[in-house]
């Protein structure tokens, strides 16, 4: 069984990553008029990143795949981009739509605009790491930014009504998959140095952690989508 897992990671993450977005947009007339909208926005987002980039790996051959490897695109500034910047960029800005208290909605534009400062810097002044590698910086920022954002949430929600009906509320699963995840993979960041062909039992074990911890945030999302109250989103 954890033989099957490990081999089939990739895989298995594409299929979460789909149907979240599926049931995203299944759910999206009930949320149209609500934020929740912009997360099931983000949701299909992720899966058109992950499909590209999935596409740049095992499908290279593909004509719209050799334009975009014609033009400079390779796995690792498109993951930079589009993942570690764009959708953090994408959860920002969710924050910022569903925090109603002005101070807290101000605290989330500053660390908006410092993440946006501080990956751009990097991306200059770094840019064969921007080009060849994913940084440990960049998932660092990512993940300092996304903590600020939910902490932010949760300091309203703790503080207002809508605690008694967070089990209702969207963007109360939306944030514990979120936080978690981020709480999850982080710590097997720091030893992606042992992340070769030569280490496959570390390979194997970061593939399990980071499956589970999907398996669990995706799930968050999906279940919020299917349970949670349009007028509590």
């Amino acid at each position: 069984m954890i033989d099957f897992l490990t081999r089939n990671f990739n895989f298995i993450s594409y299929a979460l990553e789909f149907l979240a977005a599926f049931v995203g947009l299944l759910c999206f007339k009930k949320y149209r008029n609500t934020s929740t909208r912009y997360f099931i926005y983000f949701l299909v987002y992720i899966f058109f990143v992950e499909v590209i980039g999935a596409m740049l790996v095992y499908a290279p051959f593909f004509l719209p795949i050799q334009l975009l490897r014609k033009a400079g695109v390779r796995v690792n500034n498109w993951y930079n981009v589009l993942w570690l910047f764009g959708s953090i960029v994408c959860v920002v800005f969710y924050f910022h739509a569903i925090i109603n208290r002005k101070k807290l909605k101000l605290v989330i534009r500053v660390v908006g605009v410092l993440f946006i400062a501080v990956m751009l810097s990097h991306f200059v002044f770094y840019y064969d790491v921007f080009l060849n590698s994913r940084s440990t910086f960049y998932q660092i920022a990512g993940l300092i930014t996304t903590v600020v954002c939910i902490t932010t949430y949760f300091i309203e929600l703790t503080n207002s009504n809508a605690i008694l009906n967070m089990f209702k509320m969207f963007s109360f699963y939306a944030s514990v998959g979120l936080f978690l995840w981020w709480l999850i993979i982080t710590p097997v960041i720091f030893f992606d140095i042992y992340n070769t062909e030569y280490d496959r039992d570390f390979v194997n074990l970061k593939r399990l952690i980071f499956l589970f911890a999907n398996i669990f945030m995706y799930s968050c999302f999906i279940l919020g989508l299917i349970i949670s109250k349009p007028n509590n989103a």
